[in-house]
């Protein structure tokens, strides 16, 4: 089963979409919360279930042609070390 916006909320994830033009690499963190309430939670949230949602609104002003967006997943490391701290105990 594929990951979801609700499972990354869940696991207080932080995404970002960054433009793939080589003029722009613009990028900016993704609203999971906003994201939910659009496509559903039960949305995927991986790379292929979000490249058709986004694109970059820089490029398009500028009139640059549109190029593939990518995205970066940053985990809780917070909850990662409190768990594996615990564990230790």
């Amino acid at each position: 089963m594929s990951k979801t916006i609700a499972d990354a909320i869940r696991n207080r994830e932080t995404f970002y979409v960054t433009c793939g033009h080589p003029m722009c690499n613009h990028s900016l963190q993704i609203d999971l919360q906003a994201l939910g309430a659009r496509l559903g939670l039960d949305h995927g949230a991986m790379h292929n279930d979000l490249v058709k949602v986004f694109r970059c609104d820089l490029c398009k002003r500028a009139g640059r042609g549109q190029r593939p967006v990518f995205f970066t997943c940053i985990p809780d490391y917070g909850a990662i070390d409190r768990r594996r701290n615990s564990s230790k105990d």
